[in-house]
């Protein structure tokens, strides 16, 4: 992801994007600072005159599905004179998902490539990991809706979750675990699961295939506040580079680079704090490359990605520092409970205890 074919934008005088170009990106490239919910304004504001969207083959009504993506094609869509359809005959149709009319395009190219495919990694998590997601899988009841990104982290608290019950998915994003976590019968089937982007390997995407049950909204949907505050009990669960006592917490800038952006991680941990009955959970392990990744504060050149108000909890290897109804002091005396043994001292320090 974020890779970048540095000769293909070689005559494009200006590149830019929501999130780093890595480094095979090009030298013009300008990195947009937005959240998802703003993206959204964003290419409304720019109303860009080609955009190309994948699209499954037509159904019997001649509507065509994005497939494993819905994110921004409704208002790039709107904007656009020149709409290309990439015609995928791998792609899933998922007859509850985002679909346009084939008539709203006025381009169709036909792709018979497979999908990308996004490896799992290994299946067995680490120590360290399997501690962190038992972890949040204790805060998780029966009847919550849950969010997560991907990675070893969300894929371990699907894997601790196969015996709750009536667990409802509302999510950005959402890859194979998800398969897992509906087979056991943990997902209320009776509430369609949505998110607005699925990744994962091709024996997964053929599993959706045809999926009345998973559904593709927009972000302009999916991330929305309007949305988001209607859901009670909703439960954010997501990953940092590291987090400060102040509850502060980066996701974006390490060693000076950036190596990510914020994503729709703010909206999610301020709608999950917001939310009847829900938590905003940062998920973390307690050290990383060597250091503590929880840090007195923040370095000066390092963007805080979620203000500390909406952390309701941080989980190591160690613990749940629940922050909920503490004041300043407390928060960071709970923080440096679940950090490193080795950390701790210092990071008492720097609270003057």
């Amino acid at each position: 992801m974020n890779r970048f074919d540095r000769a293909a934008p070689r005559a494009v005088r200006d590149v830019a994007g929501f999130f780093p170009a890595g480094s095979g990106g090009p030298e013009a490239y300008r990195q947009i600072v937005a959240t998802y919910s703003g993206v959204v304004a964003e290419i409304d504001r720019f109303a860009p005159d080609v955009v190309f969207v994948p699209v499954s083959l037509p159904d019997s009504s001649g509507r065509v599905s994005t497939g494993l993506c819905a994110e921004f094609y409704d208002v790039a869509m709107a904007t656009a004179s020149c709409r290309v359809a990439l015609m995928c005959t791998d792609l899933p149709m998922l007859p509850g998902g985002f679909t346009f009319d084939l008539d709203a395009f006025t381009h169709i190219v036909r792709d018979d490539r497979a999908p990308p495919a996004w490896p799992e990694g290994a299946a067995t998590p680490d120590q360290v990991t399997d501690a962190i997601t038992r972890h949040v899988a204790g805060l998780v009841g029966d009847g919550s809706t849950l969010q997560t990104g991907i990675g070893r982290i969300p894929a371990g608290v699907f894997a601790h979750l196969a015996k709750r019950r009536r667990l409802r998915l509302h999510s950005g994003l959402l890859s194979d675990p998800l398969r897992a976590l509906v087979e056991s019968g943990a997902v209320d089937r009776s509430v369609p699961t949505c998110c607005a982007t699925l990744v994962g390997s091709h024996g997964f995407q053929r599993w959706l295939h045809e999926r009345s049950d998973i559904v593709l909204r927009p972000i302009s949907y999916t991330h929305a506040f309007s949305t988001l505050s209607a859901i009670d009990g909703f439960i954010a669960v997501n990953s940092a580079l590291e987090i400060d006592l102040f509850g502060q917490v980066n996701v974006e800038k390490v060693d000076g680079r950036h190596v990510s952006a914020r994503g729709g991680l703010p909206d999610f941990a301020a709608a999950a704090h917001r939310s009847r009955g829900g938590l905003s959970i940062i998920a973390l392990p307690s050290t990383g490359s060597g250091r503590s990744r929880i840090v007195p504060r923040l370095a000066p050149d390092v963007p805080v990605s979620v203000a500390g108000h909406d952390v309701d909890a941080v989980v190591t290897e160690y613990g749940v520092a629940d922050l909920r109804g503490k004041d300043a002091e407390a928060r960071a005396r709970a923080i440096v409970r679940v950090a490193a043994p080795g950390a701790r001292r210092a990071l008492r320090a720097a609270l003057g205890a």
